[in-house]
């Protein structure tokens, strides 16, 4: 294989891919930022349609997402509920009254003995 000055050989300018990924942890001020990028791109969704699927695919990406749901329901004064939808997304839903104080999924809302 010849390298761009016709030497042949490039093995000098090989380096080795390191082993395990490091993170660099954002600076207060790029957590800020981040949240609140986020929270425009999420809340722009979920005024449009309602829900939002937004990537999260480490720990802490989901860490940020919970606090970006508190960020819209600052911004819309509505209730944002944020689970994790698969291993690497989150789904957010904006929450109605009814849905907040109503019964679970599925119940018929009556009570028995």
């Amino acid at each position: 294989m010849w390298d761009a000055h016709g030497s042949g050989d490039v093995r000098g300018d090989v380096q080795e891919a390191p082993q395990e990924a490091t993170r660099t942890p954002l600076t207060a001020e790029e957590e800020l930022r981040s949240r609140s990028v986020f929270a425009t791109e999420i809340g722009t969704q979920l005024a449009r349609q309602g829900w939002a699927v937004f990537p999260a695919h480490t720990p802490e990406e989901r860490i940020r997402l919970f606090a970006v749901a508190r960020i819209i329901e600052q911004r819309l004064g509505r209730r944002i509920e944020a689970v994790p939808q698969d291993i690497c997304s989150m789904r957010f839903t904006v929450l109605d009254a009814a849905h907040e104080v109503g019964p679970a999924a599925g119940a018929s809302g009556r009570l028995t003995d």
